[in-house]
């Protein structure tokens, strides 16, 4: 895919591409909305809101209408419970991905991360996992005016760091983040092995789909192996 042009920079989701973090997210979300007294989301539905904040998803997870006070109340005991639950048992890199991120960092190539998380919680993770030093720049939800599946932050991260749209690519499991590549015009490139099923990504058109790790070094370094 990416053999006629220069790639200068990849753009990776976190959760369900980086690492595996649903038991983490769907344990902090429950033990959220049941301290409010809500009826506890299933864990399927949580894990197909990963990729989006949580001001977007847990209003649509709640059965009912929130208040203000009541959603800030579950964003601050989720993030709680979100950070006391961080460990290796729950945050998982997915086998390959650090030497993946090692070869392009080698081969010249910048790497980004685009989260729906904080970008403090998305620095904390990368450290957890031992792979912090790959990246030159974290985009979470607080630093981006419009959150994924909105181009905005796509947009930010390529004029910051003076990049073109075709010198870089969106890599994610979720349709939000192949919709997001697709309207900042850059290539995308869909992973099965996250949050979303492989007939759903399909439907988002991204330019590669990949149900390996072997399979993306394959499509981002043509010449590996």
């Amino acid at each position: 895919m990416m053999k006629n042009q220069a790639l200068k920079a990849v753009f990776f989701d976190f959760d369900g591409t980086i690492a595996n973090t649903e038991k983490l997210s769907v344990l902090a979300t429950q033990q959220a909305f049941e301290s409010v007294g809500l009826p506890i989301p299933v864990a399927q539905d949580i894990i197909n809101y990963q990729g989006v904040p949580i001001e977007t998803s847990f209003p649509k997870l709640s059965e009912r209408q929130l208040s203000e006070e009541k959603l800030k109340k579950l964003f601050q005991l989720f993030r709680q419970a979100y950070q006391n639950n961080e460990s290796e048992k729950n945050i998982k890199v997915y086998s390959g991905i650090p030497e993946l991120l090692q070869q392009l960092v080698q081969q010249g190539i910048a790497l980004f991360i685009m989260t729906s998380k904080k970008s403090a919680v998305a620095k904390r993770n990368l450290k957890l996992i031992s792979c912090d030093q790959y990246f030159t720049d974290i985009y979470g939800s607080d630093r981006v005016v419009a959150f994924k599946p909105n181009p905005e932050g796509l947009l930010q991260a390529l004029s910051e760091h003076q990049l073109f749209a075709n010198q870089a690519v969106m890599i994610g499991d979720a349709t939000f983040d192949i919709d997001a590549g697709h309207a900042a015009h850059m290539k995308t490139i869909a992973v099965t092995w996250g949050s979303h099923h492989l007939a759903t990504l399909e439907a988002a058109q991204p330019d590669s789909i990949v149900t390996t790790r072997e399979a993306l070094a394959d499509v981002l370094l043509p010449a590996h192996g």
